[in-house]
């Protein structure tokens, strides 16, 4: 259900913008809305596609884990590791990625 009511939203926002109008060195452009729609899209697919595909260490209790999408999107990653918290410890603090 998350996910259609996120296909949603995604496509009504994507749909808003009809056109965009551009300047380019003085000259006013017309863009149609697929022309910026598509590469966002593209963008946030390939940002979700890198971000599920890890698995990170908790460094205090060693147990690996996967956290949701939306956990690891906004937060603090330093040098390959990130800001999590261990579901089995409850421990917050930097995860390091599983190589």
């Amino acid at each position: 259900m998350r996910k259609l009511m996120l296909t949603i939203s995604l496509a009504l926002s994507v749909l808003m913008l009809s056109s965009c109008k551009v300047n380019w060195f003085g000259g006013t452009i017309d863009v149609p809305w697929y022309c910026v729609a598509i590469p966002v899209v593209l963008l946030f697919v390939i940002v979700y596609a890198c971000i599920i595909s890890r698995t990170y260490v908790c460094p205090e209790c060693k147990t690996e884990f996967k956290p949701k999408w939306y956990q690891l999107y906004a937060c603090i990653h330093l040098n390959g590791e990130r800001l999590n918290k261990c579901p089995h410890c409850g421990r917050k603090g930097f995860c390091k990625i599983k190589k």
